[in-house]
């Protein structure tokens, strides 16, 4: 598990371990977003092994896949409702990171100058640039 923060409330990472959840509530997040569906990579941690986890340890969990390249307005729309209705700091992760930070920094699109997007989700080692082309 590799932390990147993205803001102070929002940090991403690749794919965690049912481990990784007693370290992510100990770092005092609230909220695990998981961004990856199920099956991705043989041997990948189960969604629901890794929600039960937070369930028992007082975490809540929120489950939003999205397919990398294939995000849509509603996949956005979806994001950003989760992302106002819950309790910071938020942890988020799929495999690499990269559709977490892209989902928050679509959703931040209306509310964030696209230079400071770009250099927040460079900053945490995601080259979101292209993102934002016209």
């Amino acid at each position: 598990m590799k932390l990147n923060k993205i803001i102070d409330n929002y940090v991403v990472s690749d794919q965690i371990q049912i481990e990784d959840v007693a370290v992510i509530k100990s770092n005092g997040f609230k909220v695990i977003f998981c961004n990856r569906p199920d099956g991705e990579e043989i041997n990948q941690v189960t969604v629901k092994s890794i929600q039960e986890q937070a369930k028992q340890l007082g975490l809540s969990f929120i489950h939003q896949p999205v397919i990398g390249g294939q995000i849509t307005q509603q996949d956005i729309e979806t994001f950003k409702a989760h992302y106002a209705a819950s309790e910071k700091p938020i942890f988020a992760y799929c495999r690499t990171g990269t559709r977490s930070s892209m989902l928050w920094a679509l959703s931040e699109s209306s509310e964030r100058p696209t230079d400071e997007i770009i250099n927040l989700t460079a900053a945490a080692g995601y080259n979101l640039s292209h993102l934002f082309k016209k």
